[in-house]
């Protein structure tokens, strides 16, 4: 009798264009949906899917969907990552890690300096990255691919396809299982098919209890108990392993190579985790080393300096950058130094230095002129900086091209993030310049130095090599020329150290 219904059934399609093979496979179909487990979900002669399907279906819907607005929750599924991090870890990583977090290290700088304690750092971090080996780093991206596998099947459009036989259904009836008819299979062969690619995943042989267990633990209650759980996994896999959805497809489809769209998920927050652990104990490093530079930028401009006032440039300032800084774009990196290069050339060089320089290279006689000349050029390009200096500090102000645009691209930031590239790369340009003149200056800066140091040399020799007429030299000073190069080479050698302590980021 079966044999004689499965071969009037496929008299019907016989002549759409299937071969022989294809119509031998789908006869094998038909025979495996009257033969299987759950046929009843499958009305072979009317191609309909029973109400028993439908009712399978909701009962899956009404267990997980109280996870729906959990993992819709982006702070809860933030929870749920660093969770399973922490479930995953051994206790020995864990007490590295308590060493590392800011409160420890914040006592460890009442009793180390800061070199030891950066060491002592270091040290911590090149642990964690040996214990947080890469086996850890599997079994942590393995447990939160779980979740993700059940991200996509809670968020599987059941409503939808309820709607299909209920135009009425909506969310909210889930505690009531409604009465769903029979419909024809092709009106939902999608949604079977989409369904069959977000179910796979789910299979026995993981941790379900455990995931489920995190998740309560977030929301404070059970949203799901790991019996409800459990008990639909069992009936979710017998159902996979009849075959029976996929039979359904393929008889319906008229396909019987047909086959669900397999789901690949590659979690990374293991390393993404480790690298928040190193970056928060290099962040601590380069607090200590901001802390050392800022005291020892305080203690050179003391040394350099013979007043307080020291605020020279209007626009491109410490002060102004703070605006950049509260809005998470590039702020300005060297206003520091630039300010410092401003007042040093105007307090010191053309004064002083620029005096001694010309005392030297005029009045000297000079064995070897290349050596006068090259003070000389070092000299004149040190003079031409502050011209420099001010274009950048213009452009960057009110009425500057780039410090307007600047102005109205902040003002705009927080309701467009497009203007933050546009920020940025106007502030790099900027930076930029104010380090090329500081590296350029610096470099002009030693060169006269190095001059400096030599000549020191020279004076105190029997028979001086460089100059030959020191004392004429020495009368045309105001000061004795020898105390005079030494006071200036200090104070250019402390400038210099004071440029590079600058230019340095952190």
């Amino acid at each position: 009798m079966a044999e004689d219904f499965m071969d009037k059934v496929f008299s019907l399609f016989s002549g759409d264009g299937l071969t022989d093979e294809k119509q031998s496979m789908l006869k094998a179909v038909g025979k495996d949906l009257n033969q299987n487990k759950h046929a009843k979900f499958f009305k072979l002669r009317t191609e309909e899917t029973d109400p028993s399907f439908t009712s399978f279906l909701f009962s899956v819907f009404k267990t997980i969907h109280p996870l729906k607005m959990f993992m819709k929750d982006e702070k809860k599924m933030y929870l749920l990552r660093a969770m399973t991090v922490d479930s995953c870890i051994s206790g020995s990583i864990k007490e590295t890690i308590s060493r590392l977090e800011v409160s420890a290290l914040d006592v460890k700088a009442r009793t180390m300096s800061g070199e030891q304690l950066i060491e002592s750092i270091q040290a911590d971090i090149d642990l964690l990255n040996n214990q947080f080996d890469s086996k850890a780093v599997l079994t942590v991206n393995h447990r939160y691919e779980q979740a993700s596998a059940l991200n996509q099947f809670v968020m599987y459009n059941f409503v939808g396809f309820f709607k299909k036989f209920d135009p009425h259904f909506t969310e909210g009836s889930v505690k009531i299982e409604p009465k769903f008819p029979p419909i024809k299979t092709i009106l939902i062969i999608d949604q079977i098919s989409d369904f069959l690619t977000v179910s796979q995943p789910i299979v026995r042989d993981e941790d379900w209890n455990g995931l489920i267990g995190l998740i309560n633990k977030i929301e404070g209650h059970d949203l799901v108990t790991t019996e409800d759980f459990n008990s639909m996994i069992n009936m979710l896999r017998e159902i996979h392993a009849s075959k029976i959805l996929e039979l359904m497809v393929q008889f319906t489809l008229r396909n019987p190579v047909w086959h669900w769209k397999h789901s690949v998920f590659r979690e990374t927050i293991a390393e993404s985790w480790l690298e928040s652990k190193k970056t928060e104990g290099y962040g601590y490093i380069a607090k200590i080393n901001l802390a050392r530079k800022n005291s020892q930028i305080s203690a050179l401009t003391k040394q350099i300096f013979e007043t307080a006032e020291l605020v020279r440039l209007d626009n491109y300032t410490v002060h102004n950058s703070e605006t950049y800084r509260k809005k998470n774009v590039e702020y300005f990196l060297f206003a520091e130094g630039l300010n410092y290069l401003k007042a040093f050339i105007e307090d010191y060089l053309v004064k002083e230095i620029k005096e001694l320089c010309d005392i030297i290279i005029i009045r000297g006689q000079w064995t070897n002129n290349s050596m006068s000349r090259e003070m000389s050029e070092s000299l004149h390009k040190l003079l031409e900086i502050p011209v420099r200096i001010d274009d950048l500090d213009i452009v960057m102000g009110e009425d500057g091209s780039d410090g307007s645009r600047l102005r109205a691209a902040v003002a705009r930031v927080d309701r467009d993030s497009t203007q933050i590239r546009y920020i940025n790369s106007i502030v790099i340009k900027n930076n930029n310049e104010a380090l090329d003149i500081i590296n350029e200056s610096a470099n002009e800066f030693i060169v006269i130095g190095k001059h400096l140091k030599n000549l020191i040399e020279d004076i105190q020799k029997k028979h001086p090599e460089l100059l030959i007429n020191w004392r004429e030299v020495n009368l045309v000073s105001k000061e004795p020329i020898k105390e005079r190069m030494i006071n200036n080479f200090k104070r250019i050698n402390y400038f210099v150290q004071l440029l590079h302590l600058c230019t340095q980021t952190f």
